[in-house]
């Protein structure tokens, strides 16, 4: 169990950090909508918003994670020494 947390979480961190520097790379022109903007832009800003926010999930999904590994452990050290 121990090693599947440790690598969901290794891949949940790296899709975040990869996620987000695509987002970064691919949409620095994308700004809040604008009136008057196109379809184009329209649905670019929409893009780098579930892109952003795709990042986002994997990373609190990553440090959920984190805190269950770490009370897994926890616990695990703690009824060992008893």
């Amino acid at each position: 169990m121990t090693r599947t947390l440790v690598l969901i979480i290794l891949a949940s961190a790296l899709l975040s950090i990869i996620l987000a520097v695509t987002c970064h790379l691919a949409f620095p022109e994308v700004l809040p909508y604008a009136v008057g903007e196109d379809e184009a832009l329209s649905w670019r800003r929409q893009l780098a918003f579930l892109t952003t926010a795709t990042a986002w999930l994997s990373a609190e999904f990553a440090g959920i994670l984190t805190i269950v590994l770490v009370a897994h452990l926890w616990k695990r050290h703690f009824f060992s020494n008893n």
